[in-house]
């Protein structure tokens, strides 16, 4: 697999990568010996400054990253929940359309592109088709192989509808070790080991941090107002009415690595002492929307 990625890469294209999985079943464990093999495959050829795998760098949480990401040249990168954080459908806004403009425009840069998603089939159809390669994480440690066929008049290489009638064949039959290669789009199967303990506390240490930085990205939390005291941050929005619920306020609080409890707590003492109202509850709009709503005589449906 790195040796077909490697090769790919070296014919001045890029390289797109699915992988797919449920959760816990290792998607980001396989990612990284992806993305480790094809720098140590460059380096042993003599080419070490390309594709380099950094814990920091190569690792996309945010909407801003990935924009970065596809301006540069022959890097790596790791797209570690990217069905949560860029192409779910509930994120399908003008970033996003640039970010899949980006991805058409840079092709001759040769990045190296892998994300993570629980299922390939809820991305949108034009991120499938750039997609190269689809791997399918169907155990701890195992996963299959699975490429477009070449079409010219077929629209779908992903030959879905196929593929998912011989699955549903599996299901009805209760086939519990279906034999994949029956797959119109087969390809081969990847075995993979599990992280070394040193290399799981360094992912943890970076997904932490980079959560950090999606939770703020979605806030609307730039570098510049991170350096602005968090509770003299909240209480504007609180007055401005930019405040949905008390979830909101707990999101915020981790993003700024406070305790979510504590940071209420202190809101309210500080509004207290300001001498203004400090029921937070009655900043948010959520509840606002609610109250008028049912004062006007109308219904509420959640």
């Amino acid at each position: 697999m790195i040796i077909m990625i490697v090769k790919i890469l070296q014919k001045e294209f890029d390289c797109f990568i699915v992988i797919e999985g449920n959760r816990g079943l290792g998607k980001s464990t396989l990612a990284i010996h992806l993305a480790r093999g094809v720098a140590r495959e460059f380096k042993k050829i003599g080419l070490g400054d390309f594709y380099k795998f950094h814990w920091k760098h190569t690792f996309i949480y945010t909407k801003k990253e990935t924009k970065q990401f596809w301006h540069k040249w022959k890097k790596t990168g790791i797209a570690d929940e990217m069905i949560n954080v860029t192409f779910n459908r509930d994120f399908y806004d003008e970033e996003q359309k640039d970010i899949i403009k980006m991805i058409n425009m840079n092709r001759d840069h040769c990045n190296f592109f892998i994300a993570c998603v629980p299922q390939f089939q809820t991305l949108d159809s034009q991120i499938k088709n750039l997609c190269k390669i689809r791997i399918t994480v169907v155990r701890r440690g195992l996963a299959i192989i699975q490429t477009p066929n070449r079409t010219i008049y077929v629209k779908d290489k992903w030959d879905q509808a196929t593929n998912e009638k011989i699955e549903r064949s599996w299901l009805q039959k209760g086939i519990k070790n279906p034999h994949y290669t029956k797959l119109t789009t087969f390809r081969g199967v990847m075995k993979f080991p599990d992280l070394h303990p040193t290399a799981k506390l360094k992912y943890q240490a970076t997904k932490d941090e980079k959560r950090n930085l999606v939770a703020k990205e979605e806030m609307g939390i730039d570098e510049f107002e991170d350096q602005v005291d968090p509770y003299d941050q909240m209480i504007e929005m609180l007055k401005l009415g930019k405040v949905k619920n008390s979830a909101f306020v707990d999101g915020f609080a981790q993003a700024h690595n406070l305790n979510p409890a504590s940071f209420q707590n202190n809101l309210r003492n500080k509004l207290k002492a300001k001498g203004e109202n400090n029921q937070l509850s009655s900043y948010y709009w959520e509840k606002k929307a609610k109250k008028k709503q049912i004062n006007s005589g109308s219904f509420v449906i959640d």
